[in-house]
């Protein structure tokens, strides 16, 4: 990012690659630190200052100072147990999700038919960005008494009678499982994928077989792929609050559900803050953990820095390069590496040295093909608990009864013709949509001036700035739920739209950061120093160059934004005050209280806003994906 010296515009020194005066470069970075700090780390020190404050009882509190908040909550026996309840849920969700995702991730990595990969990559993509509203309702129709769990129990004779599978543990498990896994398959594939594929040639030449060329040589390479995927779903699970609230039990009321608790329903501001701050406190903890013990480096944790790698790595090459999965991977690249310190990797190297034991009786091509035929099932089964619970969905919107019902019992469209003409969800469908158009506008301004920023010129601490640029999406969405209540309560805005735009706008800019920053890293400046010497000003070579070169970078950083946005719940609920309903608030509340058939309406019009904004995405980005 050095600083570059190009031809005057009108008589003035200009610097940058597109010849950007030098006091340009503090006006534009003004504009996203002016958000990423007032507005983002303003709030966040008030929840500190307010877990101090005074509660007073009625739903007041008072300026004050007390460790009454901290004190109660580190010496309840019902809070800590819910702490430790939260990071053993977050634990036991990131060791199943690596056990399904490694394979699933092998398979796609390996695969030779692009447009297979593309199609699986897209659905597993899409189902990511789906509300958890959605996927929590949809587990709820495969777990409930009678539904399809249930159902299939009796027909095959392993239950007597119709049972109920949530709410309940394992229920919640299998919930969070499910969101949580395409995290990790996209994660484990960006790093299975860079293996340099003559080193799995090299090894099958000297006569290893497929399961230890796996054991040998892709397991080891992949190390850093594990353990970024393992971190990353422990830390999203760890502030999960959809899943716990609708499939969990109230014995499974995790940290964050207690903690909206408290604000939602409690009306204690102060004790709901320092709630906060302990989760907080754990993911700094289990970041310290990393930097502490791991080769993950302070600076890498804001994708500024490579994950340096140990001596038996040194053909591998940085996950953070990948082509494909590039979101996941850059964003959350250093933050997360803890999977040896739980014996994740020991435990899948015994599994293939079992596996390679057992077969070591087979020749090699008939060993090969059973493997490969073994996969594609093994695949074909991830892609159905994927696709299947919103193939559920799809059917059950059609059922002509009043309730929800799978099979459904015929074929009708009342309920989509009910959603698109009562008022309520009209104006839910028109607030999703303004909200998430603006917070998309917000977060690509915001995201796309500071890696134009960082790209363009030379900071003395550009590394604590881009760190800044992916902080937002660190932070556990409760939290910022909950932070930006209390910015937004003091100065008059909570409760109203604005204050929903905002908080969607900054929590999901460093996706447009990330995003545009690629592709300024791989834009060809020799055009916009041909331009400048055709005598092209610095703002029309940005213009007429350097936009055109980035549009499919900044709308698919936009269209992601915008996407989330739509589909986002938790902070949208926490600041709308019931003042503002959104479609996943008015999903979610249909679901507490009852279950018209015209929540899946609703949830399949949702689902095909998604899948339209990711084909966009990948057409737009010429493949994002791959």
């Amino acid at each position: 990012m050095a600083t570059e010296t190009s031809a005057n515009d009108g008589g003035t020194n200009d610097t940058g690659r597109a010849g950007l005066r030098s006091n340009a470069k503090w006006y534009v970075l003004s504009y996203p630190l002016a958000w990423l700090v007032a507005i983002f780390l303003v709030p966040l020190g008030m929840l500190v200052v307010f877990s101090f404050w005074v509660n007073v009882p009625g739903g007041q509190y008072e300026i004050g100072f007390t460790l009454e908040n901290y004190v109660r909550f580190l010496t309840s026996r019902l809070y800590l147990g819910q702490l430790w309840l939260t990071v053993e849920i977050s634990l036991v969700t990131a060791a199943i999700s690596l056990l399904l995702g490694y394979p699933m991730a092998y398979y796609l990595a390996r695969m030779e038919r692009p447009w297979l990969r593309s199609v699986l990559l897209i659905t597993i993509i899409s189902s990511l960005w789906i509300t958890y509203v959605i996927r929590a309702y949809a587990w709820q129709v495969i777990l409930a008494s009678r539904g399809i769990l249930s159902s299939i129990g009796v027909t095959i004779g392993l239950l007597a009678e119709h049972q109920s599978f949530y709410p309940g543990y394992w229920g919640l498990i299998t919930g969070m499982v499910y969101v949580f896994l395409p995290f990790m398959i996209l994660t484990l594939y960006s790093s299975i994928r860079n293996i340099d594929g003559e080193l799995l040639e090299a090894s099958k030449n000297l006569g290893a077989g497929p399961a230890k060329t796996f054991r040998r040589v892709t397991l080891p390479l992949s190390k850093n792929g594990i353990a970024s995927g393992t971190a990353l779903v422990f830390i999203l699970a760890l502030g999960a609050y959809v899943m716990p609230r609708l499939l969990g039990s109230s014995a499974q009321r995790t940290l964050p559900v207690l903690i909206e608790q408290q604000i939602m329903s409690e009306s204690n501001y102060p004790f709901g803050a320092a709630m906060s701050i302990g989760l907080i406190a754990v993911v700094l903890a289990f970041l310290w953990v990393l930097v502490r013990f791991t080769n993950v480096t302070a600076a890498s944790l804001g994708g500024s820095d490579e994950i340096v790698a140990d001596d038996e790595d040194d053909g591998e090459e940085d996950p953070s390069n990948s082509e494909s999965a590039g979101i996941a991977a850059r964003l959350w690249r250093g933050s997360t590496a803890a999977a040896a310190s739980i014996g994740l990797t020991r435990a899948l190297g015994r599994i293939a040295s079992a596996g390679n034991s057992l077969v070591t009786t087979v020749d090699s091509k008939t060993r090969e093909s059973i493997l490969w035929v073994a996969f594609r099932l093994y695949v074909a089964a991830v892609v159905a608990f994927i696709a299947a619970p919103l193939g559920i969905i799809v059917a059950v919107s059609f059922t002509p009864e009043q309730f929800l019902t799978f099979p459904p019992g015929g074929f009708s469209l009342q309920w989509y013709v009910e959603f698109f003409t009562d008022p309520s969800w009209l104006i839910a469908l028109i607030n999703s949509l303004s909200i998430a158009a603006s917070a998309a506008l917000l977060s690509t301004t915001i995201g796309g001036t500071l890696a134009f920023a960082l790209d363009r010129f030379d900071y003395r601490w550009s590394t604590l700035i881009g760190t800044l640029g992916v902080l937002p999406i660190l932070v556990p969405p409760v939290i910022i739920g909950v932070a930006f209540l209390v910015f937004f309560l003091q100065i008059g805005v909570a409760g109203s739209q604005l204050s929903i735009i905002v908080a969607h706008g900054i929590f999901y800019a460093p996706f447009p950061f990330i995003l545009i920053s690629q592709g300024l890293g791989e834009i060809d400046r020799t055009y916009e120093e041909a331009a400048m010497n055709l005598g092209a000003g610095s703002v029309r070579t940005i213009r007429t160059i350097t936009y055109p070169l980035l549009r499919a970078n900044v709308i698919s950083g936009a269209l992601f934004a915008f996407i989330l946005s739509l589909n986002e719940y938790i902070i949208a609920w926490l600041l709308s005050l019931f003042l503002v309903d959104t479609i996943p608030i008015q999903i979610f509340n249909q679901l507490r209280y009852s279950y018209p058939p015209t929540i899946a309406a609703a949830s399949v019009v949702f689902i095909g806003l998604t899948v339209v904004v990711m084909t966009a995405i990948e057409r737009l980005s010429g493949g994002i994906w791959e």
